[in-house]
């Protein structure tokens, strides 16, 4: 039987019939998906909305050219993925947080694979960009908030369209409305919640100030944050209630149904004990300590702003990057996309480590594509940073080693602080090998077996995260900010998963560090294969 297919395939189809193909600024599609997800959300009766909420029902005539329909399929299917991934991100109500944690990933992915396609479509077609824009002030069915799906493509486009093409003006215009939107909603969460995080009782769950409910699990982090607050946020909990109608009785990831996921592990007793050894969840860090990681860049305008960002607050981090955004390469060698990005990220003081090639869900994998994954970005690191990757610019001096090369929460002892001196066999005691990243991380923290043994044949260490700031569902900078002080409150040290391949990411930053340090949290660097805390 056919298989239903979404409405960006079918534009596409539709643009390769009328003799255009799509262009190719995307990477290439995931290569899995994680598994599907139980029956769908309750009912809920939408809410009349304030017009400030929902677009204007203007007739809009239908777009005429092959680009634009495939433009508007893909455009619809990312915001009903962004949709999806609110209501995965806000309920309690669909199945098991580790389920909804992966679906939420996938969907994230996936709108950015769809993000490049759009822009690709739109920068070579005038015609199409307009009917987009018209689309995103105009259609009826979307509410305001909708249109934040668009905004990662609206920052593509506007890098890539000269200053006075048909289109720039407008896209500029555009994506000055969506900061409006996000200023709107941001109020909300600043009035509900009193400033970055609520002092008192701040990492207690139960629909507080960001937690959610906190089971420990590294890929099950909490899913409900500051956004659920009762009736503090009546615009947010009206967008809430439509959803909830909108999707009612309906499987939220129907295309994750008929995916074959491969168990983490034949047995969960030797991942868990190559975890104990090879792994790093909370990266044994000492109490009130945390290091930052950044994932899935880098990006022309968002992993600058972030180094800014650190540079400001004189804090180091660990950059995992994606190959297939690093450049390409062929029998001649590399061709890098921003070889000034990974050089300054290394001269700064910071880590540029692996986090795959085309980001798949690497237990789906046999040896030779898992290879190809870990040894392609390996490559690319290498030709990007000049085969001193590994080794940051700021000298292990003057600073503490706190880890000991086994998991973090099993590698510190009872009172929390750091363990004895890593074994010389052990990846975090091997200085960094010259060219390789030291550290890799699975995309969608998905590994089994083989995955750690290829990783760690290649002198690289495993390295997962406690605390999810989840800024790849929640599209508000202060609900993320406010998560991620919660969340480290909660934990007590750990290490912070961010992206930097959007501006919540940038917007949060700032208030997570201010707030931690104000509670004494210090920031841990990597440098020559351990974990460092300056004195």
């Amino acid at each position: 039987m056919m298989k239903k297919m979404s409405r960006a395939a079918v534009g596409i189809l539709i643009l390769m019939a009328a003799g255009h193909a799509p262009a190719q600024h995307s990477p290439p599609p995931l290569t899995a998906a994680p598994a599907a997800l139980p029956a769908a959300l309750p009912a809920a009766l939408p809410a009349a909305l304030p017009a400030a909420e929902v677009q204007t029902s203007a007739p809009v005539t239908a777009p005429a050219s092959a680009s634009a329909l495939a433009a508007a399929a893909l455009a619809n299917d990312m915001v009903d993925n962004f949709r999806r991934n609110i209501l995965l991100h806000e309920t309690h109500a669909v199945g098991p947080a580790r389920r909804r944690t992966a679906a939420g990933r996938y969907l994230f992915y996936q709108n950015r694979l769809m993000a490049a396609q759009l822009t690709g479509l739109l920068a070579a077609d005038p015609a199409a960009c307009a009917a987009i824009l018209a689309q995103m002030n105009h259609v009826g069915e979307w509410r305001d908030i909708d249109r934040l799906a668009l905004g990662g493509m609206l920052t593509e486009l506007t890098l890539q369209l000269p200053a006075d093409a048909p289109c720039a003006a407008p896209a500029r215009s555009a994506r000055e409305g969506l900061q409006q939107i996000r200023t709107r909603y941001n109020a909300e969460v600043t009035a509900a919640l009193g400033g970055p995080v609520r002092r008192a009782g701040a990492g207690t769950g139960g629909g507080g100030a960001g937690t959610g409910s906190g089971n420990g699990n590294v890929n099950d982090s909490s899913n409900a944050s500051a956004t659920n607050t009762g009736n503090a946020r009546a615009a947010w909990q009206r967008y809430l209630a439509f959803l909830h109608a909108r999707f009612a009785g309906q499987v939220l990831v129907p295309e994750l149904n008929h995916a074959v996921t491969a168990p983490l592990s034949a047995s969960a007793a030797p991942l868990a004990q190559r975890g104990e050894r090879d792994e790093w969840t909370d990266g044994g860090l000492p109490p009130r300590t945390v290091l930052l990681t950044f994932d899935d860049g880098p990006h022309p305008l968002y992993t600058p702003l972030i180094l800014d960002i650190l540079a400001r607050y004189r804090i180091k981090a660990v950059f995992f990057q994606v190959g297939q955004n690093i450049g390409t390469l062929d029998a001649g060698g590399a061709t890098l996309r921003l070889p000034q990005i990974s050089a300054r990220i290394l001269a700064e003081g910071h880590v540029v480590a692996n986090h795959t090639h085309t980001h798949p869900l690497l237990p789906r994998l046999d040896e030779l594509q898992l290879t190809a994954e870990i040894d392609r970005t390996e490559a690319l690191l290498r030709a990007a940073t000049s085969g001193h990757i590994g080794t940051p610019g700021t000298p292990a001096t003057n600073g503490t080693s706190v880890t000991n090369g086994s998991n973090g929460t099993s590698g510190s002892n009872a009172t929390g602080t750091s363990s004895s001196a890593s074994s010389a066999n052990s990846p975090a005691s091997r200085p960094a090998h010259a060219g390789r990243a030291a550290l890799f991380r699975p995309p969608y923290g998905a590994r089994n077996d083989l995955v750690l043994a290829e990783v760690t044949a290649r002198g690289l260490r495993s390295v997962l995260w406690n605390i999810d700031s989840r800024d790849w569902a929640d599209p508000l900078s202060r609900s993320v900010a406010h998560r991620v002080i919660a969340e480290t409150v909660r934990e007590g040290r750990g290490i912070i998963l961010f992206h930097d391949v959007h501006l919540r990411a940038v917007e949060a930053l700032p208030a997570v560090i201010e707030d931690l340090q104000q509670r004494g949290f210090r920031f841990a660097r990597f440098a020559d294969g351990k974990l460092v805390v300056d004195d």
